[in-house]
């Protein structure tokens, strides 16, 4: 039986994500898929399930497609690892990636893969290898130019790319651990450990920052079979010891009544138990906050006695002008009713924000951890705004991307833009600032939260002292920011002659790669005082 690997790296820079043990939903759905559709003998290595990937033991196994997930914060890892294995297996091992390097970043992800699958991969990964395994070279590149999202090379080498997406309505795959080692043990031997599971895919909404129809190619929100979704979370109970489950949806709950049936048959399935399922879903907050098609204090209830312990609302910003921008559709005061009904339901809230929009000055980030404290939140993630291809904010900035950053970096903690009402480096600060000021108490969660933030602080320095670099030598010489009253603003006129000057902007870019460069080559430990020690003052 012919094999298939799926690797999955974990990112060198740290973030949110490195505090819990949790194998991405894609990887899980991919390796699921192929299993119970296909012949081959499929085998996901999770890093940390498996410990450090083995070169010299991937290559004995013989696989005959090799695919790895498309993080861009291991973009470089994967780079590195899989030009040596490439080497290793002679090159006679397709790689293939997905994901959303892959998706969005295509010309760099083509570095280390052979094949990429943009968008959403269920029935298009059967497809791609169904297409390779044919012989003649003719009709396999006619195969290949059927499948959806695919970039491939062609019979004369050149890249092509089938840009029509495919979406998946009728969304179809249960997970099967028994093809991820390590995973059957994974409850006991990692505190951390948890899982996604999915009960929908897409939006309803598109605000101005949000990648998800860029990921998936087309609008369109649709929901999971409740069976599939009970069976993912039984499934992992039972095989893995994992009960923590991260509900990955893009709008959990967007459908009320099928969210209200599913959390009657949980709370069915798992009467009695002692191992029910704890869960936290990313929501928004005007679907707790009255009115139609929003969810009502009784189904509230119900939702916590089905094991939802976290709502975590995407709240995104405490600035109403920033809302307006990036096209939230809400407004704060929803905020405070959504939160009360939620933490009378019996579920905790915790927020996530985004920060630099143009509304945003550092005051109104920091000034996150106040509003927090005021309303009575369980944490808060800030988050540093993205400009991310195929979105409106993509649209809408040319230039506001700062060009020589490190893919590593780009974790969403770290600054990667022009904001307009301080330096990049004052954002970077205050992204920090608010969950530090926000989580200085005693209790074991703050400290905590304190140490992981304090980490991921730490793990950025070289970016950030590459970011105050390019405005002592760049950003500020040559006029992009200028002084305004007792900080810098952004000079859009300055910043558009800039982008328009093909030749300037090129050797801007060159410049500011150089800096990057340059900052990544410093110890972390020489870049002053620790960010804990001076947010809190």
């Amino acid at each position: 039986m012919d094999k298939v690997i799926l690797i999955e790296l974990s990112p060198s820079v740290p973030n949110l994500g490195k505090f819990i043990v949790m194998p991405r939903y894609g990887m899980l759905a991919i390796a699921s898929i192929l299993s119970d559709r296909t012949d081959y003998d499929v085998s996901l290595l999770f890093q940390p399930y498996v410990g450090a990937i083995d070169i010299e033991s991937v290559a004995q196994e013989g696989p005959k497609f090799i695919l790895v997930n498309g993080l861009t914060t291991t973009a470089l890892e994967n780079e590195i690892f899989l030009g040596r294995l490439r080497e290793r297996l002679e090159g006679n091992v397709p790689i293939i990636a997905g994901g959303e390097h892959a998706t969005m970043f295509p010309e760099e992800a083509k570095r280390y893969a052979d094949y990429l699958l943009a968008y959403e991969g269920d029935d298009t990964v059967v497809m791609l290898l169904s297409a390779l395994e044919e012989k003649d070279p003719v009709s396999r590149d006619s195969m290949l130019s059927q499948v959806p999202g695919l970039h491939y090379r062609d019979l004369k080498g050149q890249w092509r790319f089938n840009q029509d997406s495919a979406r998946v309505q009728a969304i179809d795959y249960r997970y099967d651990f028994t093809v991820v080692p390590g995973a059957e043990s994974a409850g006991k031997r990692f505190r951390t450990a948890h899982m996604p599971i999915q009960t929908s895919r897409g939006c309803k909404f598109s605000c101005s920052f949000c990648t998800w129809i860029s990921l998936f190619g087309k609008s369109g929100y649709y929901v999971r079979p409740m069976e599939d979704v009970l069976h993912d979370i039984v499934h992992t109970v039972e095989y893995t010891g994992v009960k923590n489950f991260v509900i990955c949806d893009n709008l959990f709950a967007g459908d009320v009544a099928y969210t209200e049936e599913l959390m009657h048959q949980l709370i069915r399935a798992f009467e009695g138990r002692a191992d029910k399922p704890v869960m936290t879903a990313l929501c928004r907050a005007d679907q707790f906050a009255g009115g139609p098609g929003s969810i009502p204090e009784k189904m509230i209830k119900l939702m916590a006695r089905a094991g939802l312990a976290n709502a975590c609302l995407g709240l995104e910003s405490i600035n109403s002008r920033s809302l307006v921008q990036m096209r939230k559709r809400t407004e704060l005061q929803k905020y405070y009713v959504a939160i009360e009904n939620i933490r009378k339901g019996g579920i905790a809230v915790p927020a996530t924000f985004v920060a630099g929009f143009d509304g945003d000055s550092y005051e109104d980030v920091v000034n996150i951890a106040e509003f927090g404290e005021r309303v009575g939140l369980f944490n808060i993630q800030v988050y540093a705004r993205s400009i991310a291809p195929g979105t409106v904010d993509d649209m809408l900035s040319e230039g506001r991307n700062i060009p020589g950053g490190h893919n590593k970096y780009r974790n969403g903690h770290a600054v990667n833009i022009l904001p307009a009402r301080m330096l990049p480096s004052d954002l970077q600060r205050a992204v920090f600032d608010a969950p530090f000021r926000f989580h200085r108490g005693s209790d074991i969660k703050d400290r905590l939260a304190l140490r992981a933030f304090q980490m991921i602080w730490n793990g950025l320095e070289p970016h950030y002292e590459g970011l105050r670099m390019l405005e002592k030598e760049i950003l500020v010489p040559e006029g992009i920011y200028t002084s305004s009253g007792s900080g810098y603003a952004l000079n859009d006129k300055a910043l558009h002659a800039l982008v328009e000057d093909e030749e300037r902007y090129d050797d801007y870019a060159r410049r500011a790669a150089a800096i990057f460069r340059n900052a990544d080559r410093v110890a972390p430990a020489q870049f002053g005082r620790p960010m804990e020690a001076t947010a809190t003052a």
